[in-house]
């Protein structure tokens, strides 16, 4: 007589797989998390209740979309956290606080840590907080429209929107800090 095996629904995610695939995105997780509470200690504390509740519940992990899904996840955790410490201002800081460097920075880390060196980080610094959202999402996360328009529950168009007027403040901001000039 031949096994049976009932199964009620799709199998369950390989642990393996979701331990590969948190190892994978848990920097770009740590970066949202340490860019929204502005602690590198509240960071790590965020990822590692992050990855626990994904690791402990695999089946919640979408089949497409994962990363998008990841950053919604993440930014929803962390708007949480926020929303306890009843501080709406710290949601969307100044962008990006001091990361602790690594004895061999990756070519990322290299660009982030020369990007804070320049006027454009104080020009993120001083857009409104949706803006700024918008400009970290797709430039130092690389989401696409799409991914940040489910991170954020706002329409795309809506993001290009935003984008396209981020991008409008900034040069006006870059081009009078350099007296006229790009």
């Amino acid at each position: 007589m031949g096994k049976s095996v009932l199964q009620t629904g799709p199998p369950a995610p390989d642990r393996k797989a979701v331990a590969d695939l948190i190892n994978s995105h848990s920097p770009d997780v740590y970066r949202l998390a340490l860019y929204l509470l502005r602690s590198g200690e509240e960071a790590r504390d965020a990822a590692a209740d992050i990855f626990v509740k994904i690791y402990a519940n695999p089946g919640i992990i979408p089949e497409d979309h994962f990363r998008a899904w990841l950053m919604k996840v993440s930014y929803n955790h962390c708007q949480d956290i926020l929303r306890k410490k009843s501080s709406f201002k710290r949601l969307l800081p100044k962008i990006y606080t001091r990361i602790t460097r690594s004895p061999e920075p990756t070519p990322e880390q290299a660009v982030l840590e020369a990007d804070e060196q320049s006027g454009v980080r104080q020009a993120v610094a001083r857009l409104p907080d949706q803006d700024r959202a918008i400009v970290f999402l797709r430039y130092y996360q690389q989401l696409s429209y799409a991914e940040i328009s489910a991170v954020l529950d706002i329409p795309e168009a809506t993001v290009g929107t935003r984008l396209h007027r981020a991008r409008e403040k900034l040069k006006k901001d870059l081009t009078g800090e350099k007296g006229g000039a790009l």
